[in-house]
């Protein structure tokens, strides 16, 4: 549907929790737009600190039962997980609401802009996007900004960290391709960071990126050293689109990382000889700065400014964020919940010269996706873990929802083991905290991975405690 964003004024977003939707809700919000939302985990009593955090901007939130969806509104915002049954949903449609879906409202702010850049890829788009939004700020541009995760550096100010406002005519936001809304952006700078099978076949994705790419229309940038972006027909693009490379190890690449030196949670190197400290660990984030840095440039940043600023970078939430250190025993969460994503965090660890070993809490983020990856998760564990590590899989988390719940943890877990690396399957994650406790020594890391379920973060916490108290 054509959306008039000049006749949104009130709007009511079903599924306000997600990341996305609270994004979008904080800058419209900011912007004069008088927003109501609900949530199933409101309903619950979940995610308290999120939801003070948009009572406290004028967000009102109200039940998930319809009561909050009136005929006054303009429209009602829905996110992905929202479906047609729900009774804000329903509501909608007996007073004839429209109803406007949350990738498209933002593609239509961006697609309207005098400056987007707009991040895709099935990893690392919410760094780099954060990290984007975060050079611009400090340099002065003041971006709008939008993205599935908080910027460390922002979680203390007036918004949640995804978000920010402003009235310049820059945007800054992810395109994502889960839900295909990729192909809604028209971006003035389009990055494509990387392309593995994710919510989709490859088939499929290569057709969603190549029209995000013809849709670019001024500098498209992307991942010289992605095996599948060549599988692109990038030659629909625009005539006037300038195509801009960045790369680890592809001597024809136009931004090209030389000289790495990792450390454990930082990674020292060279583009065109301006030396780079970047605070993100691992190879996986060195690819998300270079796109980064080449989205600057395109926007006429000067790299030697995006260099000095980025060591003060701190990250996004829940991105090999250290939760803190007890017993010589360090505690990460990550967000990492696919094979792709699992494999360049498991590989962080290369830096490490002092790991004993690692403890790593993966919860399967849905049962949908965990039939999806079956086979690739099982592969992914059993190629990266050493025989002394030791994987922990609560049971698969549920959000609730009509999704068939038809397969388990145990599955994967019992897969792995057969393939020789140590799994341990839970029922309730509570129950593997006093085996964290009796396996995690001096020199280990615990490493909890996962996705959607905003107590993971708490469980980090949880083990910290616990282990502090053993001291």
């Amino acid at each position: 549907m054509a959306i008039d964003l000049g006749q949104l004024k009130n709007l009511f977003f079903s599924g306000l929790g997600g990341s996305g939707m609270s994004a979008l809700a904080q800058l419209l919000n900011g912007r004069g737009v008088h927003i109501t939302g609900s949530d199933r985990k409101y309903d619950r009593g979940e995610s308290s600190s999120l939801f003070a955090k948009l009572a406290a901007q004028g967000i009102e939130l109200v039940p998930q039962d319809g009561s909050g969806v009136m005929e006054s509104l303009d429209a009602v915002v829905v996110s992905s997980a929202v479906e047609p049954d729900t009774p804000d949903y329903r509501r909608a449609v007996e007073l004839g609401i429209p109803l406007v879906k949350r990738p498209e409202l933002l593609a239509a702010l961006v697609n309207s802009a005098a400056l987007g850049i707009c991040f895709s890829g099935t990893s690392g788009k919410s760094t780099a996007t954060g990290l984007c939004a975060y050079v611009l700020t400090e340099l002065g541009a003041r971006p709008n900004f939008i993205s599935g995760a908080a910027v460390v550096n922002y979680l203390g100010g007036p918004t949640t960290g995804n978000a920010l406002g402003s009235e310049s005519g820059i945007y800054c936001v992810e395109a994502c391709e889960s839900d295909g809304s990729i192909v809604n952006y028209r971006p003035a700078v389009g990055v494509i960071l990387n392309l593995e099978r994710e919510h989709h076949e490859i088939s499929e994705l290569v057709s969603m990126f190549e029209r995000f790419a013809s849709a670019t229309q001024g500098q498209l940038i992307l991942n010289a050293d992605c095996p599948n972006i060549p599988r692109l027909d990038l030659t629909k693009a625009g005539a006037k689109t300038e195509k801009v490379s960045f790369s680890l190890v592809n001597k024809t690449a136009d931004l090209r990382a030389e000289n790495l030196r990792l450390a454990p949670l930082s990674a020292d190197f060279t583009v065109g000889g301006v030396e780079f400290r970047s605070p993100l660990p691992g190879k996986y984030n060195v690819y998300n700065v270079l796109a980064a840095l080449a989205a600057c440039e395109a926007v006429d940043i000067e790299r030697e400014d995006f260099a000095r600023v980025l060591p003060a970078f701190r990250g996004v939430a829940r991105r090999f964020q250290v939760v803190g250190e007890s017993r010589g025993v360090t505690v990460i969460d990550d967000f990492a919940h696919n094979p792709a994503k699992i494999a360049a965090v498991l590989s962080a660890f290369e830096a490490w010269k002092t790991l004993r070993r690692r403890i790593v809490v993966f919860q399967p983020h849905g049962y949908g996706p965990t039939r999806f990856y079956l086979d690739q998760l099982v592969e992914t564990f059993a190629r990266e873990l050493d025989e002394k590590d030791l994987l922990i899989l609560p049971e698969i988390y549920y959000a609730g929802g009509t999704a068939a719940r038809d397969i388990s943890s145990r599955v994967v877990a019992g897969r792995v083991s057969a393939r020789g690396k140590k799994a341990l399957y839970f029922e309730r994650r509570s129950e593997a905290l006093p085996v964290i406790l009796e396996e995690a020594s001096a020199g280990d890391v615990v490493l909890v991975l996962g996705a959607r379920d905003d107590s993971l973060s708490d469980f980090c916490r949880q083990i910290l405690s616990a282990l502090k108290e053993q001291g």
